[in-house]
């Protein structure tokens, strides 16, 4: 009985583990975006852009463009390559309007 308890514990551990985050606000911060983009789209330097005022369908093209390698950045390539579709809509619709 003790080993089908450690079991199911261990099994609704992993699986809450495994969740994508869904929420952007969460996102932000897990995928370190918020490094160059702030929390609120603003840009932490001149170098980086501002996605405050970008629409989220642009958003969510361009970042799935990154994961391709369609759109070449030397960062962004990276930082796109392990999202997820879903991971990608919630950080547009978190950063975009």
């Amino acid at each position: 009985m003790l080993r089908l308890i450690f079991l199911g514990t261990l099994l609704i551990t992993a699986s809450a583990c495994a969740r994508p985050h869904a929420d952007g606000a969460e996102l932000v911060v897990a995928k370190g975006c918020i490094a160059c983009h702030g929390t609120s789209g603003k840009a932490t330097a001149p170098s980086y852009p501002n996605l405050d005022g970008q629409w989220e369908r642009y958003l969510r093209l361009q970042l799935m463009a990154y994961r391709s390698g369609e759109r070449q950045n030397g960062i962004m390539n990276g930082m796109a390559a392990t999202l997820t579709d879903e991971e990608i809509r919630a950080l547009a619709a978190y950063y975009g309007r």
